[in-house]
């Protein structure tokens, strides 16, 4: 399970760039209404290569390999705590052969699992979106059931499993048909989509806020904002869930007030680890983007990634306007958000569309957004 769980990952994060600019299937949502922490990072365009020897990664794949990460995870971790704590492994053999056996397995896995990534790597990679959607994710989490039905039947459980195991075998079979049917098809890995870079240097140049961007991060991860001014809760009640079930657990094996004294602390460590994970989101997302103004468009530019985000005619800016507001004006900072009326956008999901008309926590919004209308003004 945590050998397939590790390569799936693996695998998503070094997976082929999409071929497009701006998709407009799922996981483009409303202007910020996705759930996931880590929306902003879909439209992103650009790759690093932290590591020589593997190819590039893209930065929208981060998203979709966090998200199966975070989904295989802690069902994974929920079947080997039942096994390894609550209830008693059905196989007893001694220790040292016991130790011997799982030091032989665990080296096989490593070995079968890196010479399949090995082999994936030096292929002609699929996108993320061909990986993902498969039962490549689901294999290691079903996996999790037998071992939870296997360990509960030997506590004594007075129930036949047969039923369970052959729906998650045939579930398993028929996922890797359909996998096997889709490798067949032609391979859509390839560069990754770029916007050609402007000639000249610009006029002016408008930078993030950098300790805006991460104070913006950590205000949206606990209390993120959408459209309709209502807070989008479906995350943060998982993780709040994923916590009871733990001290539920925890009070049969320790006792009340241990567990009582374990949510607490797996409560702070759950807020702790959103925090982080939305200053981490933000950070990648707008904490490097610079803003190039020209005598005929605007450019935003990421110097992390030393790539075109996105470019704007400056015929196509109906108006400039300066957003404020708890979201847009992350309190303790003199940052705001500049935000475009544009008219020449042609996908209108978000958090694409989003994305592209808004310059987000620069400094000195006011002079940003005169200096804007000033040069569009000019041009009429």
């Amino acid at each position: 399970m945590i050998g397939g769980t590790v390569q799936r990952f693996c695998q998503t994060m070094v997976a082929a760039p999409r071929e497009e600019f701006s998709p407009t299937e799922p996981p483009a949502m409303r202007r910020n209404g996705d759930p996931n922490p880590f929306r902003f990072l879909t439209p992103k365009l650009g790759t690093i290569q932290p590591v020589d020897g593997l190819p590039p990664i893209a930065v929208h794949n981060l998203k979709p390999a966090v998200v199966g990460l975070f989904t295989a995870a802690p069902l994974t971790a929920f079947a080997i705590g039942l096994t390894t704590t609550f209830l008693d492994p059905p196989f007893t053999i001694g220790p040292e052969p016991t130790l011997g056996i799982l030091a032989a397995g665990g080296l096989a896995i490593i070995v079968k699992h890196g010479w399949t990534f090995r082999r994936f790597v030096h292929s002609d990679r699929p996108s993320a979106k061909r990986i993902l959607p498969s039962v490549r994710w689901l294999g290691p989490i079903l996996m999790a059931l037998p071992i939870v039905a296997v360990d509960t039947v030997h506590a004594g459980a007075d129930f036949d499993p047969s039923s369970g195991f052959t729906a998650i075998a045939v579930v398993l079979v028929a996922g890797r048909i359909a996998y096997e049917i889709r490798q067949d098809s032609p391979p859509t890995g390839a560069d990754s989509f770029e916007l050609s870079e402007p000639t000249g240097r610009p006029s002016e140049r408008f930078r993030t806020d950098r300790r805006a961007v991460q104070i913006a991060g950590a205000i949206d991860v606990l209390i993120p904002h959408i459209e309709w001014e209502l807070l989008n809760i479906f995350s943060r009640v998982a993780a709040l869930f994923l916590v009871a079930i733990l001290g539920f657990v925890g009070a049969f094996i320790v006792g009340p007030t241990a567990a009582v004294v374990g949510i607490g602390v797996a409560l702070v460590v759950v807020v702790i680890s959103f925090v982080l994970m939305g200053i981490i989101h933000f950070e990648l997302a707008f904490g490097a983007m610079e803003y190039w103004l020209y005598d005929d468009e605007l450019v935003a530019y990421d110097t992390r990634l030393n790539a075109v985000q996105w470019r704007v005619p400056l015929d196509a800016i109906r108006d400039v306007s300066v957003k404020r507001g708890f979201w847009a004006e992350p309190p303790g900072t003199n940052a705001a958000t500049v935000t475009l009326e544009r008219s020449d956008l042609a996908a209108k999901q978000s958090p694409y569309e989003f994305y592209r008309q808004t310059l987000l926590y620069v400094k000195t919004p006011e002079r940003v957004a005169n200096r804007l209308r000033h040069q569009i003004t000019t041009r009429q």
